[in-house]
């Protein structure tokens, strides 16, 4: 035997245990709790054995295998481009008659039109007007021009970009509160142009999920305790749970707390915070998974909320000078005072932008800062790339309008969908599952004998690596995705069949054990892996474009088919190896 093949059968038993060690907080969720407790995740970690994997990694259960609330969000982008449109002409006007004094203009809303009709008192004035409202509010463009009147609409890219991002401002509000209720496989998605589908596996009440996910948002400018070292005295005199993984950092320039569960951290707080101050999370993002967070960093704040987002009037990401990300945020005339004698009283400290309770963004006011126009600059430390920051500006800035702006949201359908379903649905499709398994296994070891038998072996493990692949990814098994769990076993059976096929073929022109096997996996291998790119093309478009269930076939079939590459080329070829070259066989029963 050659020194490769050693690398490869250590490749194959490595890869086999590791897929086993994923697979345990699946087992347990699915098979040791309680339905009532499958998806309470601090639950789960206490009852695995210490050195399973976080119970993050594990196979979720989508609505229809275990049940639980699907609703569909409509995002009004009307009546938030009529109101957008209102507080424009506010603006122009006021922009005008007070900030350049250029002469006194009358504004004229036309919400249902989307329309604005500028009328100058002086008609002398009015080119001076409308040169300079077109150079400042670039989001309109003329319609118009009538003597003494200019009649303007908002750009249809603007538009269209503004109902883009009142869809994602919703969103990225619903996938926090969600997150606060501890829902663990919410899936939140776009749907068509205006919608929104949300589907939360495991909860029975869709009144509370209307309420929870329907209301406004609240967004909150509120003050930073950095200067006590509250966090720090609290985890020498109290230390944290054991298992809690809570850990003091201060990477932010003082002392924070750092944890992967949000109840474990606000658990440890209470009852030893201050009564003139609060205890808020900021969310540290997964960099593989949208919408998840990874950990959660909490924040010292003072209960007193000098500013709220009603005064915000916008929010907008973009790079400066320096070629550094940065978000330019504006209030109205009364947030603008506010806000100017909050930075004059706060001069030096940190200001945290609290969207739903959740902490955004806390930057340090650096100096008085009037005019209502403020600038929040992200740095470029840490070595991370210039995308990443402009990225997090981008969702800051959402964050902000979300709070400041909302579209209002409707609920378009809601229903329930019973658990006592999902479990019939369960019991069939494994049952199909098992059937179609068994029938294969049997067949392969009839017609293709001993290398059959090797082929079946691969195929229990190419069903424990989809399994594993899908705990690594956290991914959703629904009904279909049990169906694509079925068809990439037959893809699976499909190459090992191409394989001993084409061995027959090489012993079939007398050539011996070891040739035949060698040249069986060579001449076969670009016929495989052709077939797999082709079908794993169909299955990332399928995943890209598909939604809900879709998405679920579309998951077990990518990872079906790589499952199945790693076993009909290099499983199978070890043991067929093994037997040809490490024990010198003559014949190979194929």
């Amino acid at each position: 035997m050659d020194r490769g093949w050693f690398w490869r059968l250590g490749l194959v038993i490595g890869v086999t245990l590791l897929t086993l060690w994923l697979l345990i907080p699946s087992y347990y969720s699915l098979f040791v709790m309680e339905r009532s407790e499958r998806n309470n995740l601090t639950l789960l970690e206490q009852r695995m054995p210490k050195w399973a994997p976080p119970a993050k990694y594990r196979i979720n259960l989508g609505l229809d295998l275990q049940g639980g609330i699907h609703m569909v969000m409509r995002v009004d982008t009307k009546t938030a481009l009529q109101k957008r449109t209102e507080r424009r002409g506010d603006q122009i006007s006021r922009y005008i008659n007070t900030d350049k004094q250029l002469g006194q203009v009358t504004v004229n809303t036309d919400p249902e039109a989307l329309r604005l009709s500028l009328t100058a008192a002086d008609p002398k004035t009015m080119d001076a007007i409308e040169k300079e409202v077109l150079a400042t509010f670039t989001d309109f463009v003329k319609v118009s021009r009538e003597g003494a009147t200019l009649v303007l609409t908002p750009d249809e890219g603007q538009v269209n970009r503004f109902r883009e991002e009142a869809v994602d401002q919703a969103m990225l509000v619903i996938r926090r509160r969600i997150d606060k209720w501890g829902v663990a496989e919410v899936d939140v998605r776009k749907l068509g142009t205006d919608a929104i589908q949300i589907s939360l596996p495991g909860r029975n009440d869709p009144e509370q999920a209307k309420e929870l996910v329907g209301t406004t948002a609240q967004l909150e400018f509120r003050m930073v305790d950095d200067t006590t070292n509250f966090f720090g005295q609290l985890i020498q005199s109290s230390p944290p749970p054991e298992g809690s993984n809570i850990t003091l950092d201060s990477s932010e320039g003082f002392p924070q707390l750092v944890g992967p569960n949000r109840e474990a951290l606000l658990a440890y707080v209470k009852e030893k915070t201050p009564a003139d101050r609060q205890v808020l999370l900021e969310c540290i993002p997964s960099a593989t998974r949208k919408g998840v967070c990874d950990s959660y960093r909490t924040y010292l704040v003072e209960k007193d909320v000098p500013l709220t987002g009603e005064s915000l009037t916008g929010a907008d990401a973009n790079l400066s000078q320096l070629n550094e990300p940065e978000v330019n945020i504006s209030f109205d005339a009364a947030g603008a005072r506010e806000f100017e004698n909050l930075t004059a009283n706060a001069t030096g400290k940190r200001m945290a932008i609290v969207l739903d309770d959740y902490v955004q963004s806390a930057p340090r006011i650096n100096e008085r800062i009037g005019g209502g126009r403020a600038r929040i600059t992200m740095g470029r430390s840490g070595g991370r790339p210039l995308d990443v920051w402009l990225a997090d500006a981008q969702t800051l800035a959402l964050a902000l309008k979300a709070g400041a702006l909302p579209a209002p949201v409707t609920t378009g359908e809601i229903r329930q969908v019973g658990a006592s379903l999902g479990d019939e649905l369960i019991r069939k499709g494994s049952l199909s599952a098992i059937v179609g398994l068994a029938l294969v296994v049997a067949f392969m070891a009839i017609y293709y004998k001993a290398a059959g038998l090797i082929a079946d072996v691969a195929l229990l493990l190419n069903g424990l690596l989809i399994l594993g692949g899908l705990a690594l990814f956290n991914a959703t098994l629904t009904l279909p995705g049990i169906a694509g769990f079925v068809l990439t076993l037959g893809i699976a059976v499909d190459a090992n069949v191409l394989i001993n096929e084409r061995i027959r073929e090489e012993l079939s022109h007398g050539k011996t054990a070891r040739v035949a096997v060698d040249q069986g996996y060579d001449r076969a291998f670009w016929t495989i892996f052709d077939a797999h790119v082709t079908a794993l093309i169909a299955g990332f478009v399928l995943f890209f474009t598909g939604t809900g269930p879709i998405r679920g076939f579309a998951t077990t079939l990518i990872i079906g088919l790589l499952a199945s590459l790693f076993t009909s080329i290099l499983v199978t070829r070890v043991f067929m190896t093994y037997f040809v070259h490490g024990r010198n066989a003559q014949t190979v029963s194929v």
